[in-house]
């Protein structure tokens, strides 16, 4: 089966190998790993652009906005409501946006 080397824990969608590796696991091996092939050179074509790709300004009252709206919906979703654990969950999505940015997370994450 193929794997990708770069996307271990999850599948991107502008990824040739993790296309073909969650084709593989869906069953459709060949209709859809010609069309993969065939898109291949555009696929090249569009990786600079993405890594290029720029983000909305994301600040620190939108950071706190978004924490407040994650931690709701934890909580709610949740069967045990847990709020330590809905709470370090929303932390850790605005870590990881944080870090997509570039830019450092603030202290109170």
């Amino acid at each position: 089966m193929t794997r990708c080397a770069v996307h271990n824990d999850f599948f991107d969608d502008e990824c040739i190998e993790c296309k073909k590796e969650y084709n593989e696991m869906k069953g459709g091996y060949d209709n859809i790993s010609t069309n993969i092939e065939d898109n291949e050179n555009i696929a090249n074509n569009d990786k600079d652009e993405h890594k290029k790709k720029i983000y909305k300004e994301f600040t620190e009252e939108r950071a706190k906005k978004l924490y407040e709206e994650l931690l709701f919906q934890y909580l709610k979703t949740s069967t045990e409501a847990n709020e330590a654990e809905a709470a370090e969950k929303a932390r850790a999505i605005i870590r990881k946006q944080c870090r997509i940015r570039g830019m450092p997370p603030w202290p109170w994450l």
